[in-house]
């Protein structure tokens, strides 16, 4: 018996040494040459939010940090690199919100849940030319996210 629980920790443990995390991608891609990695702390959203309307600090005081990371003008190489690990990507903690395939583009919204408060909002998108990674932390409801989708469409299609 104590073999086999030996035997399935340590493939357990194998097993996570290849599944990819967030952090390890962002880590791995950032310092690639003409990546755009930009990481704004819970710090720096502080100061941003005494900047913004009350109406748009809503939604932003909710959101502690962001990190985006953009390959779009990288090399070939390094873009099948990132979709290889993208695809590889550990998802156990996260709940796929949307999956969308069109062509050889992938864009994937992953939601990480507790108490139905969106804890962390990560959008992958891979393919052969544009290739990106998103994480949003904070403490957003679902309720912040359909008043910001009405407030974009307004925008877009002005008020009916």
């Amino acid at each position: 018996m104590r073999k086999f629980i030996l035997l399935v920790s340590l493939f357990a443990m194998q097993a996570q040494m290849f599944a990819g995390n967030i952090d390890s991608i962002f880590n791995e891609f950032k310092d690639s040459r003409k990546a755009e990695y930009v990481s704004v702390s819970p710090f720096l959203m502080a100061i941003g939010r005494m900047f913004m309307s009350d109406e748009e600090d809503d939604i932003a005081k909710r959101i502690r940090s962001i990190k985006v990371l953009d390959l779009e003008d990288c090399s070939s190489s390094v873009k099948e690199r990132f979709n290889k690990k993208v695809s590889g990507l550990d998802k156990n903690d996260y709940e796929t919100l949307m999956s969308v395939k069109e062509d050889d583009e992938n864009v994937q919204i992953l939601v990480k849940e507790k108490k139905n408060i969106i804890k962390e909002m990560v959008i992958v998108c891979g393919g052969k030319d544009d290739c990106a990674l998103i994480l949003i932390k904070g403490d957003i409801r679902p309720e912040d996210i359909n008043k910001l989708v009405e407030q974009e469409t307004e925008k877009i299609h002005g008020d009916k």
